[in-house]
């Protein structure tokens, strides 16, 4: 299960534009913000994720920022991206977040990344405001 944060800056042209006169870096400044956002669930998925899992903890990683047109995206979970989780370990952290079946019989599994998100998301939208205040983008 990958997760993604988005920010997007569809309907701040002028806003942009004032921001490029004044020399600030928009795209930069968006990354740093989603990445300080991005860390704080990170933290809580690896707190939340059950031990007995063998290395899963290991596997959340953040993966990005990436940036597609005007919108800077970063993934924060067990990445299904080779480079970052082998197919088993990817499989194992899906089961985890969403049950499985064995022997014809469900096991519910235990939430650790909507369950992050849920406890967090506050917490990663008001570092992502602090961030983007440091840099003189919000007030």
């Amino acid at each position: 299960m990958t997760t993604q944060a988005r920010f997007d800056t569809k309907g701040l042209s002028a806003y942009l534009e004032a921001i490029q006169k004044a020399g600030l870096d928009i795209d930069l400044a968006a990354a740093d913000a989603l990445m300080d956002g991005g860390e704080i669930l990170q933290t809580e998925m690896r707190a939340l994720v059950p031990i007995d899992e063998g290395d899963l903890m290991n596997h959340i990683q953040i993966k990005g920022p990436t940036r597609e047109g005007n919108v800077t995206t970063i993934e924060v979970g067990v990445i299904h991206d080779l480079a970052f989780t082998d197919a088993d370990t990817a499989k194992k952290g899906n089961a985890q977040e969403y049950g499985w079946i064995s022997g014809g019989k469900f096991h519910k599994g235990k939430s650790y990344i909507r369950a992050a998100i849920e406890v967090k998301k506050s917490a990663v939208m008001k570092a992502i405001r602090e961030s983007l205040k440091a840099r003189g983008f919000v007030s």
